[in-house]
């Protein structure tokens, strides 16, 4: 070969690895900090307002002590796509231990929470106290929230969601090379509850779809999900009444992202219809708002919800939430030896258990563990599925 070939080989080779640098995922890092265990405790404990006392935490603490590190969280934005297939610009926030080696990767989607409570603006999630196990955890804002807060929150748009979170692993994939010229660990664990649980269950699907991500899923651990929304709604409307102030949002979502056309004036009654805006855009805590607009859902759904013909809007929203169940008809199966454990509750206050049970009649052929608790209510039963992951990684 002459030398002109060679340079041109050269310069050839080099434009090729310029476009593929300039399509990375990763942009930027947000913002990071260091954790020491006891200020972890002290978040979760806070987070999921715990009636415990510090002092009683003490043999629990002094046990962690002997597998507990120092975790670094990092908050980053990366370039994805939103549910339309517009490339736009998202968050999320991930953590690892700062000494010892990587166990393995732990992905977690997230629970329901406000625009202002997402990873990266918090630059702290409840959930990175995995790494104090040797994990590297990451933790996607997904679609309206962090980098993407401008835009309607995407409630329950899994495949959006799946692939969202798969780019940010690609963009931490990055961050660890040539930041700490160290590799993600291709073996995973995907956690989720209650919203995060049908997140996790789609990105499973997702890595099965997508061999090329080089993944490999050991299990699968979820609580608490509404997998057919459709089957939540019937069940509140049976019921009468609701502790979390989210259809709303769900409604706003919808129109948005899947022009679904509904009329909030069809759906919605009261005060909940009069500041349509301020309860739909995800900016307040879905849980507070109950103290303000009440859990009586005969006060704020429209009454054609309860005269059992319905109106047409209605139809419309039960099939819209029938359409983003996950995983849908035909999905490809999941890799046999994949560990999969579902936990619920029967007395779940938010979420009902037959979508679970609908789930879990699904994947018999897998071989899961059903955890199907007589009680705990949907709060209650985050802390036993959080419990579920970490015997699933000691």
């Amino acid at each position: 070969m002459t030398l002109f070939r060679k340079l041109l080989l050269l310069a050839f080779l080099q434009l090729l690895y310029n476009q593929s640098s300039a399509q990375g995922r990763l942009v930027s890092v947000v913002r990071q900090q260091t954790l020491t265990l006891t200020q972890q405790v002290d978040s979760v404990i806070a987070e999921f307002g715990l009636n415990i006392r510090k002092q009683d935490l003490s043999r629990a603490v002094s046990l962690l002590k002997y597998v507990g590190r120092d975790v670094h969280c990092v908050a980053l934005s990366y370039r994805t796509q939103d549910p339309s297939g517009r490339e736009v610009l998202a968050s999320g926030l991930f953590s690892y231990p700062e000494k010892g080696p990587f166990r393995g990767a732990v992905e977690m989607l997230p629970y329901s929470r406000q625009k202002s409570m997402c990873g990266s603006v918090r630059l702290y999630s409840p959930e990175v106290m995995t790494s104090v196990l040797g994990y590297v955890v990451l933790v996607p804002d997904t679609i309206g929230y962090g980098a993407s807060g401008d835009l309607d929150i995407a409630y329950h748009l899994c495949e959006n969601t799946a692939l969202v979170a798969a780019h940010f692993r690609e963009a931490v994939q990055e961050y660890l090379a040539t930041v700490l010229g160290r590799k993600l660990p291709r073996k995973t664990t995907l956690f989720g509850y209650s919203l995060g649980a049908s997140g996790a269950l789609a990105l499973a699907y997702y890595y099965a779809e997508h061999p090329q991500c080089d993944v490999k899923v050991q299990a699968l651990c979820l609580g608490g999900g509404a997998y057919n929304p459709s089957i939540a709604l019937d069940y509140s409307i049976n019921r009468g009444e609701m502790n979390y102030l989210l259809y709303p949002a769900f409604v706003r979502s919808l129109n948005t992202w899947n022009h679904a056309g509904l009329n909030p004036s069809r759906l919605f009654c009261g005060l909940v219809l009069r500041d349509w805006e301020r309860v739909s855009d995800g900016s307040l805590n879905a849980l507070q708002m109950v103290k303000t607009y009440g859990a009586d859902l005969h006060a704020y759904l429209h009454p054609d919800f309860f005269s059992g013909e319905g109106n047409s809007d209605i139809r419309r929203l039960k099939e819209c939430l029938s359409d983003i169940a996950v995983p849908p008809p035909g999905k490809c199966p999941l890799p046999r030896g994949t560990k999969i454990v579902v936990r619920h509750s029967v007395a779940d206050d938010i979420v009902p258990v037959a979508c679970s049970d609908t789930l879990v009649n699904r994947l018999r052929r897998f071989g899961l563990l059903y955890f199907r608790s007589p009680s705990g209510t949907h709060h209650e039963t985050a802390v036993r599925s959080f419990l579920d992951l970490a015997l699933l990684l000691l």
